[in-house]
């Protein structure tokens, strides 16, 4: 009995404003991927660089919420880490081999203060010219707050012969996936 009034009561609710989000005009959609993308850029923009060159890790927790995670999934499973963590965790790779990530295209939905953005990537070491050692999608799970469109988790799985990169986030179709 409990759940049925439960569920009438919800039924019956207003809309929460911030769920009309997706009947806004496209102007107003735009502007939201923009935002979006600007705070994916700013993520990719802090883990890459020239060897040696220290990253802008207060940048980093800028973009993120307080409590956001960081997951790479390999062959043997998830590691989830918060932001300290992976800091802690990859920080002298970055700076020792020179590491820059490139956004080579992305699917993004929205729907009022969520945001779920599949970006694929390709990482390179020494420059942003530097040879492709790896490929992969960045799932970006997103949240509008007061500050603007925060990131709460990144996701992340590098591709390989038997899972490239769909061929419409993929560079082009002559990259090989690692």
């Amino acid at each position: 009995m409990k759940k049925l009034a439960l569920a009438i009561a919800l039924a019956a609710a207003p809309a929460l404003p911030a769920l009309a989000h997706h009947h806004k005009g496209t102007e107003a959609v735009a502007s939201e991927e923009v935002a979006i993308q600007q705070t994916i850029d700013g993520v990719y923009a802090v883990i890459s660089g020239p060897v040696g060159q220290p990253r802008d890790w207060d940048k980093m927790r800028s973009l993120m919420t307080d409590d956001a995670r960081l997951t790479p999934i390999g062959a043997e499973g998830h590691r989830s880490h918060n932001v300290d963590g992976y800091i802690e965790r990859s920080e002298e790779f970055l700076v020792k081999q020179g590491f820059f990530e490139i956004e080579t295209g992305n699917r993004m939905e929205i729907y009022g203060n969520l945001a779920q953005v599949w970006s694929a990537y390709e990482g390179r070491t020494g420059s942003a010219d530097g040879p492709v050692f790896v490929t992969g999608i960045n799932s970006f799970q997103m949240v509008r707050t007061e500050h603007g469109w925060k990131v709460f988790s990144i996701l992340w799985q590098a591709a390989n012969d038997d899972l490239p990169v769909p061929a419409d986030l993929a560079a082009n179709s002559d990259t090989e996936s690692n």
